[in-house]
């Protein structure tokens, strides 16, 4: 007995005018599948849509619709259409046989029947069908599949979508940040400065390095400290500046480490600590000399354990931080003076970083001279200055004790002063020999004298006063000053005074009053 018939019993349809013939049909196969008979044409076609058959066996000599006719009809009827006809035929001759498999017979079984051959036959057929049918259950669970993996390929791409509009709209600042404080805005190309972006390459490659940078003022280690993070695996996570020798002895704690609410009058809302807002990301600790030794004590802790307590909490939370320390004190000198932890020195020191001072990079000047014409002349939306020869090498003979922030000072103060011209030396705002200037390393490099311009010293054309404190004279006698005001007392145009007036305002020493162009601004 066919092992298929066993597990569900198929469905046979036999259509034979012989009455003889079914009967003994019906004993052949009866055992193994359930049988279905019609001795007509026309009643096995309405029974094979009606039972649906796995398999039809249909004689060829029948009368009125012969088994061609028949045959003719189930192909062309979509319910019949799929279902297997085996003819039964007397005849074997070549012509007969192709003509019922070009009508879609798949298969004939001749007379008189051979039980063994006729078996076969139709085992085989049906095996076919179950295989077939198989097939496209198993298809269709795939293309189901398919489907409902293209809906979440297409739900997950919307998803992505989402967050990445989203990340957009909440990342700008970083993004911008990231343009900015990368390696491309460095600009230099003297072996010390070379030697530096590889340094910061190489940190940026190790993100739980501790690093301290070392540097006179001025030299960019805020500018440093975020090429390092921007560049390495943290430059998704924040970047935190603390300034330590801005913050109150009695709210460090607070400030570092966060409180909850209640913790102490004031604490009206739990908050995080410097800390825990650089989680994942970076802890940049400038002017880390100034740090008084309390705190120092208490941050050592928690570079050991990295973890952090609330003020007012007992519960501990784990912090994930690399920390930047730079500062322009001389470390060694405060820990031999017992100001300074040299435990926390060492566990700060992963990795030192030596910023050279601009006076010793001063094959830089040039291209740091175009690098801050170009930027600063966007800021301000003026066409890029121009500098001549005389000035550009009054620059090259400058001590710069203020480093390159100094320098970007000069070039922002000369494009005010020159009012669109070139950049002549008498527009360079320098200190004078006798200002007093902040100590500076040893070096063995000759003393280099500060270059000046020679003019009268007044309010209105004098390069040793910065523009701002021009207007804060003018105001100081007049009150309020406007944008055209503001031309008339620096002999500049619309845009460099709109630019200052902004600049100040946004440092917090002016207060704008007004709207557009009748906008007015006064001492804060």
């Amino acid at each position: 007995m066919n092992t298929v018939a066993k597990q569900s019993k198929r469905k046979l349809l036999l259509i034979d005018d012989a009455s003889n013939n079914i009967e003994l049909l019906f004993d052949m196969l009866s055992d193994d599948y359930e049988i279905f008979f019609a001795t007509e044409g026309h009643k096995g076609i309405a029974l094979a849509k009606s039972k649906q058959p796995d398999l039809i066996l249909l004689d060829i000599v029948m009368p009125v619709l012969d088994g061609f006719a028949v045959c003719q009809q189930l192909k062309t009827a979509p319910e019949t259409a799929q279902i297997p006809v085996i003819f039964l035929t007397a005849e074997s001759s070549v012509e007969t046989i192709i003509k019922g498999f070009s009508m879609g017979v798949v298969d004939y079984v001749t007379k008189p029947f051979n039980a063994a051959e006729l078996n076969a036959r139709v085992q085989t057929q049906i095996r076919l069908q179950i295989q077939q049918q198989a097939l496209q259950q198993q298809n269709q669970e795939l293309q189901a599949l398919n489907q409902q993996l293209q809906q979440e390929i297409t739900h997950r791409q919307q998803v992505e979508i989402a967050l990445q509009d989203a990340d957009q709209k909440i990342s700008v600042l970083s993004s911008r940040e990231a343009k900015r404080w990368k390696l491309e805005a460095f600009v230099g190309h003297s072996p010390c400065f070379l030697e530096l972006i590889e340094q910061i390459r190489r940190l940026q490659k190790f993100d739980k390095t501790s690093v301290l940078i070392l540097g006179e003022s001025g030299t960019g280690k805020e500018l440093v400290a975020r090429a390092i993070h921007y560049g390495s695996l943290r430059m998704q996570g924040p970047f935190i500046t603390v300034n330590c020798s801005a913050i109150p002895t009695e709210l460090a704690d607070s400030a570092f480490f966060g409180h909850i609410k209640g913790a102490f009058t004031g604490a009206q809302a739990t908050h995080k600590g410097y800390f825990e807002a650089a989680d994942g990301g970076t802890l940049f600790l400038d002017e880390l000399g100034d740090m008084p030794l309390m705190m120092q004590t208490k941050l050592l802790r928690v570079l050991e354990d990295r973890k952090v307590i609330r003020v007012g909490s007992t519960t501990e939370k784990s912090v994930d931080v690399r920390v930047i320390a730079a500062t322009n004190s001389h470390l060694e000198q405060r820990i031999q003076d017992k100001s300074f932890r040299q435990d926390l020195y060492h566990r700060l020191t992963g990795y030192t970083i030596h910023l050279p001072p601009l006076r010793k990079r001063r094959e830089d000047i040039t291209l740091l001279v175009e690098h801050f014409l170009q930027l600063l002349a966007e800021e301000m939306s003026l066409v890029q200055g121009f500098i001549s020869t005389d000035a550009l090498q009054t620059l090259k003979q400058y001590s710069f004790p203020g480093n390159i922030r100094e320098l970007r000072n000069i070039i922002e103060h000369a494009l005010i002063s020159s009012n669109g011209q070139p950049i002549q030396a008498q527009h360079l705002h320098l200190i004078q020999p006798n200002e007093v200037l902040p100590k500076v390393e040893a070096s063995s490099e000759p003393p280099v004298t500060a270059v000046v311009s020679e003019q009268p010293m007044n309010i209105h054309n004098s390069p040793t006063m910065e523009n701002e404190q021009k207007i804060i004279q003018y105001l100081q006698e007049f009150s309020q000053i406007n944008n055209i005001e503001c031309q008339q007392l620096l002999n500049i145009n619309h845009h460099q005074a709109s630019y200052l007036l902004k600049k100040m305002n946004k440092a917090q020493q002016l207060i704008r009053k007004g709207e557009r162009r009748w906008a007015f601004y006064c001492l804060a």
